[in-house]
């Protein structure tokens, strides 16, 4: 049995951040009881400010869609942001963990949906200092699964010109009701 959970073992420093994820309070057979630990509390704290800062200047505009809604957010990312493991690139982690968000957002403005799978193709590398503009749209809805479609665009060689530098499919599924 083991005495720890594995997110306090497994979180670590990353440039500069530190994701703490808050461990489960467990009962004896192993299920989460709901009880908080009190000093958890600073842990969450931390982690509050981590993805404060993480989706800082983040405010996407919904446009309706036949399947639902339509999301779109311009981003120029601080220093604090701009996470690369090689220099000029931003880290791809980094990457999918904005797509995942604003497909998320798609599916929220209707209900809630969690994601099922995240494929996420990085066509060309993103500058860390170059504007963003993230997109993600609704492409089928079968029931509970929402089939959704995203990308990152960086501003290509001419004027008000955007390019596709990753392209993402995703599929959420929404709660039994």
């Amino acid at each position: 049995m083991y005495k720890h959970s594995l997110a306090t073992i497994f979180s670590r420093p990353f440039h500069g951040y530190r994701f703490s994820a808050q461990p489960h309070q467990t009962t004896p057979l192993g299920l989460w009881s709901g009880a908080q630990d009190p000093t958890l509390h600073s842990i969450n704290d931390s982690s509050d400010q981590m993805m404060r800062s993480l989706f800082q200047g983040y405010s996407p505009i919904f446009k309706p869609h036949y399947l639902g809604w339509e999301a779109e957010s311009l981003l120029r990312l601080t220093p604090s942001q701009q996470m690369c493991y090689y220099d000029g690139k931003l880290f791809g982690g980094y990457i999918a963990f904005l797509m995942d968000r604003i497909l998320a957002d798609c599916c929220k403005r209707d209900k809630p949906a969690f994601t099922a799978y995240l494929n996420t193709s990085f066509i060309q590398s993103v500058q860390p200092s170059a504007p963003i503009l993230l997109r993600a749209w609704p492409e089928k809805v079968e029931g509970r699964k929402v089939f959704l479609k995203g990308s990152i665009q960086i501003p290509g060689k001419a004027p008000h010109d955007w390019v596709d530098a990753i392209r993402t499919d995703a599929l959420f599924i929404r709660p039994k009701p």
